[in-house]
């Protein structure tokens, strides 16, 4: 059973992969923050599930936030919403703001499996695939630990396997799912903006809490 497990996933890695995110969530536009001279800092208390969104049943996946770690800093960077952001607990000063970010995966492995061995079992002829489907959720803890609930979104990620998809190799779940992931980030923030639960300051002023 074991070296027909290994035949099987060593045809889909000859057959071809390709990932494609949903783009259910649009491209966001952030706005220029270059006027603002007073920033807030940030903690970022980020999470990665395995299920559905606020089911008790979702299980923490380090793996899975150590793999989006990058991207997610990235992202924090490029917004230029932040005075200074830290991903680390204990380097968290007084006064920042703690955005708690969590992402859930609630894609179906058994249908995954399924439609991965009829691939398997057809070298690659008659193509599979499986669906991720992310759920991201960002809130604000204020200084007394009130959570203040900014929204979420959702936005999947597919994965084709097959020899059709040889030529498409390069679109890969990597990619896919990094790209998924800062359009749902970016668009959080655009709504953190608009609901003005974080104030900036301009010039000399101070900067003023939500």
């Amino acid at each position: 059973m074991k070296f027909k497990m290994l035949g099987m996933a060593m045809v889909l890695a000859l057959a071809g992969c390709a990932s494609f995110p949903g783009e259910q969530v649009a491209e966001t536009t952030l706005p220029t923050m270059s006027s603002y001279q007073q920033r807030p800092g940030v903690f970022v208390d980020f999470t990665f599930y395995q299920g559905e969104a606020g089911s008790t049943k979702a299980v923490e996946v380090p793996q899975g936030r150590d793999m989006l770690k990058p991207q997610l800093e990235a992202a924090l960077r490029d917004s230029g919403m932040f005075s200074r952001y830290t991903l680390d607990q204990f380097q968290k000063q007084p006064g920042d703001y703690t955005l708690k970010l969590s992402v859930y995966n609630s894609g179906s492995a058994g249908a995954a499996m399924v439609s991965g061995m009829i691939t398997g079992f057809t070298l690659g002829i008659i193509p599979g695939s499986a669906k991720d489907e992310y759920t991201m959720t960002l809130q604000v803890l204020d200084e007394q630990g009130q959570a203040i609930k900014v929204g979420e979104n959702q936005d999947s990620v597919r994965t084709w396997m097959g020899l059709v998809f040889i030529p498409m190799m390069a679109h890969t779940p990597a990619d896919a799912v990094n790209d998924s992931f800062r359009r749902q980030f970016n668009a959080l923030l655009k709504q953190l903006l608009d609901q003005q639960v974080l104030k900036y300051a301009q010039g000399r002023s101070l900067l003023m809490r939500g």
